[in-house]
């Protein structure tokens, strides 16, 4: 049986393709595949692929698919992994050298379904090593970053319960990832920095327009909420909380985008309405509370003061 399946859904990432890819082969271990979809990109993205499809044909699976997103390439590839591990990478992004064989290896002794490691952020000027978790449990899995980039899953978990990501939305993770735990509680963590993720200039924090996407995160709550609403409800409330109410304000307030930042803090009002009472809301600082507080009144003017605040302080 192969050991680990690698799937790499690409979309215009030729800058990138290389490193990544490289990263991938540049590994201890051999009885593994990379499964790399196109999700018809546009640019020389396939040149790549077929260039290094030719070096490795016995590790390297390519796939050219109709434009999807990211959910649609990777249940695309979930039929074709044969690895009894599997793991998600961005195509922009890379992997630590020589990890592969370490990770198999502690989820088969471990005897685990799911591996969490940590990020390595890439920046233009630096790296930063950031901590996953503080310590490994159901609970902080859920509550921990809904990425499915620093994990390895065991491919029978997918299979089993029939997890998908949904399609032709953003916050695909957050809308899946967490309610993983539901299945099982056999979840370790690696305090090593493994994934590579790159920041670009891209990204939706550096964008100068409001992008209506981020209303997707309805979407990605609600599909959770299949998940956990049953047995983790305080947790499924609180990442409500933390991503439609907190965080879609973090994206929509500095482009005024009111009128979407209304329709995110309704639709959480209205599924948790008692939020307030939440108990890992009651341990949060009190400057978020006071936060929260004005964005209940709809103050966003306050909301931008103490954001602006925030940003001056972490500066200083």
């Amino acid at each position: 049986m192969i050991q680990l399946s690698i799937i790499v859904p690409v979309y215009n990432t030729e800058k990138y393709l290389r490193k990544c890819l490289t990263s991938l082969l540049d590994q201890d271990i051999t009885n593994y595949e990379i499964l790399i979809i196109n999700d018809s990109s546009p640019d020389d993205s396939q040149n790549i692929i077929n260039e290094f499809n030719n070096l490795y044909p016995d590790i390297i699976k390519s796939f050219i698919k109709p434009n999807g997103g990211l959910g649609d390439s990777r249940n695309y590839a979930l039929p074709y992994a044969q690895g009894k591990y599997i793991i998600f990478i961005d195509s922009d992004d890379y992997l630590k050298a020589n990890c592969l064989n370490h990770l198999c290896q502690y989820m088969d002794k471990n005897d685990l379904d799911i591996l969490v490691y940590d990020f390595i952020k890439v920046y233009d000027d630096k790296t930063i090593h950031e901590k996953s978790l503080e310590s490994i449990s159901q609970i902080n899995y859920i509550l921990s970053t809904p990425n499915a980039c620093n994990k390895m899953f065991k491919t029978s978990l997918f299979q089993k319960y029939n997890i998908l990501f949904p399609t032709e939305i953003w916050y695909e993770d957050l809308a899946v990832i967490p309610g993983l735990a539901r299945y099982t509680d056999k979840i370790g963590y690696l305090n090593e920095g493994v994934y590579y993720y790159l920041f670009r200039n891209q990204s939706i924090m550096n964008q100068v327009r409001y992008n209506p996407k981020i209303l997707d995160m309805i979407q990605s709550i609600n599909n959770l909420s299949k998940y956990l609403e049953t047995s983790f409800y305080a947790e499924l409330e609180y990442l409500s909380l933390l991503h439609l109410f907190y965080g879609s304000s973090l994206k929509l307030i500095p482009f005024k985008a009111f009128n979407e930042l209304k329709i995110c803090l309704n639709e959480h009002e209205k599924n948790f309405p008692n939020w307030k009472c939440n108990k890992y809301y009651q341990n949060k600082p009190i400057l978020f509370k006071i936060y929260c507080y004005f964005l209940t009144k709809r103050n966003y003017t306050f909301c931008q003061l103490l954001l602006f605040l925030r940003k001056v302080t972490k500066r200083g």
